[in-house]
């Protein structure tokens, strides 16, 4: 598992040094791969939200289909399979993709999401581009373990948090002044010590991570609850969907608590950049206007088709005039 985080880190890494290199702010380069990303799977998140929409306008014609076949009595398998047949059928008329609402877009962004998770736990070897083997010989002069799977996974930030001007490893003296820079980074607010993980037992400034992290997811998952009720009102109504719905922030408070303070950070920038996507697009791509937009383009292609047949109708009698 850890060789997968590694090798999607890779690429993200370029991209993170590059925009440190350019910045010299590494808050700042992770405020900017955050946003780059969500740049590039824009066009997923905008498809998501039409295919929203045509399912709205598609549900009265899809329960006219259940109603068809339920007819208030247990259905049959044929008469299933009916159902589904001509539910493909509209489908297929409409342009609607039922998978593009699913789970294809969680699927394109998991990758994407393993490897900023794996460039977040490695500042020294992406963003620094300092060897392996140098990172594991400092880990083991300051007594850090490089054999058990959650220190190996942390190994980075333990040495950021563990180095100091007075405990320099030899092996990094050339990096010392890159690094000391780097860790004085990862003081947020001059207060926040983002190489730590903030504790359930011990009440402190850290806590601030997880409460910004939890006020955030609530009112994504809020905005996010409220158009599925829109869009889908039966689902909405499922109460599993709701519970769901706001369990993910409560999932995200508890990760948290479990991973460095740095890592609480991206969480909280992904999930900001979320919300300003989520509320920007329920607004440029709303039901409404994306229904309007078709019927618009329908009633055009329509009067297109409906102006040939008319001009292929006039031809054919000019013809037939002619003989």
């Amino acid at each position: 598992m850890q060789s997968i985080y590694d090798a999607l880190a890779v690429p993200f890494g370029y991209i993170l040094h590059f925009f440190y290199e350019f910045s010299g702010n590494y808050l700042f380069s992770l405020i900017l791969l955050v946003f780059l990303v969500k740049l590039v799977l824009l066009p997923s998140s905008i498809k998501q939200q039409k295919n929203s929409a045509k399912q709205l306008r598609l549900q009265p014609k899809l329960n006219r289909i259940r109603q068809k076949y339920s007819n208030g009595g247990q259905m049959t398998r044929e008469l299933q399979m009916r159902m589904q047949e001509e539910t493909q059928e509209l489908y297929r008329k409409e342009g609607y993709n039922p998978t593009t609402g699913g789970c294809l877009p969680l699927l394109i962004q998991f990758p994407v999401m393993i490897g900023l998770y794996g460039v977040v736990y490695t500042p020294l070897s992406k963003v620094l581009q300092i060897s392996q083997s140098l990172i594991t010989e400092a880990a083991t002069v300051l007594g850090i373990s490089t054999t058990d799977a959650n220190a190996t996974r942390q190994i980075e930030i333990s040495i950021l948090n563990k180095l100091s001007e007075t405990n320099m490893p030899e092996c990094l003296a050339g990096y010392s002044e890159e690094i000391l820079n780097l860790k004085s980074q990862f003081m947020l607010f001059g207060k926040i010590d983002l190489t730590l993980t903030p504790s359930f037992k011990d009440f402190s400034i850290l806590w601030l991570i997880p409460l910004a992290s939890l006020v955030i997811g609530l009112i994504t998952s809020f905005i996010m609850y409220a158009r599925q009720k829109k869009t889908n009102p039966e689902m909405a109504s499922n109460p599993s969907m709701g519970c769901m719905t706001f369990m993910s922030p409560l999932m995200t408070v508890i990760f948290t608590f479990m991973f460095p303070a740095g890592v609480g950070v991206y969480w909280i920038l992904s999930s900001l950049f979320s919300l300003i996507q989520t509320v920007v697009l329920n607004y440029a791509y709303s039901p409404e206007k994306v229904i309007a937009d078709s019927m618009i383009d329908e009633t055009v292609e329509r009067r297109s088709r409906e102006n040939y047949v008319k001009k292929l109708k006039e031809f054919s009698d000019k013809n037939s005039d002619n003989r």
